[in-house]
């Protein structure tokens, strides 16, 4: 029982640290590469957990060596543009200049029902209001409407709102989140400072949010019954 907890915990650590490497997209984002990479660890992972015969080196050998391959599957085609269509499909465009791209569509393996359940989770009610779809190398699909279903911009209104600072979590958790107010250029001192002017104290705050501007929001407790 312990030598599988142990290798089970092992085993976790190092796919922590290959995801880490890898990167922070969704698997819903995954390109071609990055699935096959992920498909396959997840497989050479699980083998020296439920078979104990098989040393644990087995499988955290294979897994460096698909590390290695993804960094280089994604730097080569950097360097060397001519490999990426090897590695990874080009944007495929599905309608084109407000035109269905039907050898596009059947050439992709996408039926007009799968384009047009995309194009209603967008927002939009038909084909017909769609400028320009792309299937994109993730296999998620991209539209642009037609300018008289688009959503007008404050440019094309003639509006000139004020641009508003990015607000971030400052605290949390009971905790001040010091990250957060390294991204709008304050610190602690100054949170606490903020607090006792608006008379609350950390245990009445659920969390709070901040942006460089100084605007401070605080969200209280919910109050028992």
């Amino acid at each position: 029982m312990v030598t599988i907890v142990f290798r089970t915990l092992l085993i976790y650590l190092i796919l922590l640290f290959t995801m880490r490497l890898m990167g922070k997209r969704q698997i819903g984002e995954l390109e071609v590469t990055e699935l096959v990479t992920a498909l396959l660890i997840s497989e050479i992972a699980s083998i020296p957990i439920t078979n104990q015969d098989i040393p644990v080196l087995h499988a955290v050998i294979p897994i460096f060596l698909l590390l290695i391959l993804e960094v280089l599957s994604s730097w080569l085609p950097l360097r060397l543009p001519f490999l990426k269509p090897v590695f990874s499909p080009s944007p495929t465009p599905l309608i084109r200049n407000g035109v269905l791209c039907s050898g596009a569509m059947d050439a992709n393996r996408v039926s007009a029902e799968e384009l047009m359940a995309e194009v209603r989770q967008k927002g939009f009610s038909d084909l017909s209001q769609i400028e320009e779809a792309i299937l994109e190398t993730n296999g998620k699909v991209t539209l642009f409407p037609k300018p008289d279903f688009g959503t007008p911009t404050a440019a094309q209104l003639g509006l000139h709102p004020k641009e508003e600072p990015l607000c971030h979590v400052v605290f949390c958790g009971g905790r001040i989140n010091k990250p957060g107010l390294r991204l709008i250029g304050k610190d602690a001192a100054w949170f606490r400072r903020e607090l006792a002017r608006r008379h609350c104290t950390a245990k009445s705050i659920y969390c709070a949010t901040a942006n460089s501007r100084g605007d401070l929001t605080l969200i209280e407790k919910e109050k028992s019954q």
